[in-house]
């Protein structure tokens, strides 16, 4: 009895909370990043074409806005990476090639190249069966040399017997910070990377390919991506009220949601949502822990589930689908709740970008078309 009433003062506190409008953010669909169509209606429908072309071509820009600024002659390839070193420019067709992180081997690959010292273990043989169809670490001439993608386990020595003529690396998990110094001593170039949206995704394949010498993937891989990108976005509807959303995964049964600095995050923000955990867009952490009164407190219209692990909608169930705030949800209630697939939204997409931002697309507005 005192449980139930302890829940029934609580229910009746959030109650007033949310009366007062202070906690439960909501908002317009305004990406203050993605262009945006003229709100004055057109004279003609002429002029409706041209607006639309122009805004179009603007969300075109902003997508391939990195990927624009590669460089590629003859030789070379330059650009930035993620340290803040400034421009590199490295050469093409490296022989011997370490890439120390999955996802990033995952699209070295996609990009024509082959990997010659690669990580191993269970999560990164996991991803590779998931994104490119095999174990790589089986593939002969492949060398693993180290069963972590943190920097803080490897043995520099082993990585550098390999004799690679170019490393490729996170600068997060002290990949960079450990592999950096010694490779530059042995005048090994190493590029370091973080990249949790499609723009880097973009950018990075078009190194990759011209580094592999395999410059047509671009229009038949990477481009291709950016258009259905494109094509989602420009369909999602400019009237009515932003839906509002939350991001949840669960890691080691602690809820957290996605802030916009994660992949989902930025996902939804760049279609219009509001992400509830971060409405202001202004988090640097990728997730934050989130409470059951948190949940009700926002009144999420749509609840996402970000598939992690062996995690997915019905483990959710199972540690929550007894508890009475967790019912009360009008999205609970309204059954708006929603599995994101692993391979789209927690994984690097790659080139299933379009297919990311597509799925979301269509469960943000069911009565708009998206098909490619």
């Amino acid at each position: 009895m005192k449980k139930i009433l302890t829940f029934f003062l609580t229910l009746s506190m959030l109650l007033a909370l949310a009366a007062c409008g202070g906690t439960s953010p909501s908002g317009q669909k305004s990406v203050s990043s993605l262009p945006e169509a003229s709100s004055q209606a057109p004279e003609s429908s002429g002029a409706a074409a041209d607006s639309k072309q122009k805004v179009d071509n603007e969300t075109a820009e902003y997508y391939l806005q990195k990927a624009d600024e590669v460089v590629v002659t003859d030789t070379q390839v330059t650009f930035t990476d993620d340290t803040g070193r400034g421009e590199l420019s490295v050469d093409k067709n490296p022989k011997k090639v370490a890439v120390l992180y999955g996802s990033l081997a995952c699209l070295w690959y996609e990009a024509g190249g082959q990997v010659q010292s690669a990580i191993g273990g269970k999560s990164a043989v996991t991803l590779y069966k998931e994104q490119i169809g095999r174990d790589i670490t089986q593939d002969e001439g492949v060398a693993v040399v180290s069963e972590s993608s943190s920097g803080t386990n490897w043995d520099v020595e082993t990585i550098l017997a390999q004799e690679p003529d170019l490393i490729i690396c996170s600068v997060g998990m002290k990949g960079f910070e450990t592999i950096s110094g010694p490779a530059e001593a042995a005048n090994i170039p190493v590029i370091g990377i973080d990249y949790d949206a499609v723009q880097d995704y973009l950018k990075w394949f078009k190194v990759f390919c011209n580094l592999n010498g395999q410059p047509q993937l671009w229009d038949a891989v990477a481009d291709k991506t950016a258009q259905g990108v494109i094509d989602v976005v420009s369909r999602v509807p400019e009237e009515g009220q932003a839906p509002r959303a939350i991001i949840l995964v669960l890691s080691s049964d602690v809820l957290k949601a996605y802030t916009g600095a994660s992949q989902p995050g930025v996902i939804l923000k760049e279609l219009g949502g509001v992400n509830l955990a971060d409405p202001d867009n202004t988090q640097t952490a990728a997730s934050v822990e989130i409470s059951m009164e948190d949940l009700y407190a926002l009144a999420p219209d749509l609840i996402f589930l970000s598939e992690f692990g062996d995690t997915n909608l019905d483990t959710l169930k199972e540690l929550y689908g007894e508890d009475p705030v967790w019912n009360s949800l009008d999205a609970v209630k309204e059954n708006k709740l929603f599995s994101l697939e692993k391979a789209l939204f927690h994984n690097k997409a790659n080139q299933k970008y379009d297919q990311s931002y597509r799925t979301m697309a269509q469960l943000l507005y069911p009565d708009t078309d998206f098909a490619g």
